[in-house]
């Protein structure tokens, strides 16, 4: 070993410093941890919990479509468009069954009149409903109203001198009115009925207030 103050040989390095003193002591060595022994039998794996197999449809197979009449899940369910037909001035038409002289067939033919003219905006066969049930409507509306008033004059006249001995002839207008309110219920039933199966209703020997 050389001295610092010796010469050092060409190409010779320096001596390493001496390591200062630690202020900590070094820890003495620990033993390994200790290492729980291996079990006698190897432990029983855990069983696998059921899962519900995938919803898939098998290949070469289609999910079949929903059945026909009954809506998509997630659709609301629309109705189909029924197409207007000229139903209601025709319905309307029953008015006539009301239990009061006089009213009933005055009420049918003014609703029948009034629904009529309001349905022959829609167009199509509805219109055709529609443009006989107002035309059969005042007609009807006309002739008993007219018929109404000639009872009230005949009774008025041949009851002015003496009492009426009889139904006849004060009965006449009378008579005459009650068969026009019952070809009126029977054109308002065949009216129904047409209408509300799509064809058309046509009453030929009605006055044409309204035409095509």
């Amino acid at each position: 070993m050389t001295s610092p103050s010796e010469p050092q040989q060409p190409g010779g390095f320096p001596p390493a410093p001496p390591a200062p003193p630690s202020a900590h002591p070094p820890l003495p060595p620990t033993p390994d941890a200790a290492v729980p022994p291996a079990p006698p039998y190897p432990a029983p794996p855990h069983p696998a919990l059921p899962h519900p197999a995938p919803a898939y449809a098998a290949p070469g197979y289609q999910v079949a479509p929903p059945t026909p009449g009954y809506p998509v899940p997630g659709y609301p369910a629309v109705a189909p468009t029924v197409p207007a037909r000229g139903l209601l001035p025709w319905v309307l038409g029953f008015l006539i069954v009301i239990p009061f002289p006089f009213v009933g067939g005055i009420a049918s033919g003014i609703a029948m009149a009034v629904s009529g003219g309001a349905s022959r905006r829609a167009g199509g066969i509805a219109r055709e409903n529609a443009r006989a049930a107002l035309n059969w409507g005042l007609t009807y509306l006309l002739i008993s109203t007219s018929l109404i008033v000639l009872h009230f004059v005949v009774l008025f006249l041949l009851t002015a001198d003496s009492p009426a001995t009889g139904f006849y002839p004060i009965g006449i207008p009378l008579t005459i009115y009650v068969a026009i309110s019952l070809l009126h219920l029977v054109l308002v039933i065949v009216g129904t009925i047409r209408a509300s199966s799509g064809a058309v209703m046509r009453v030929p020997f009605a006055i044409p207030f309204v035409r095509a």
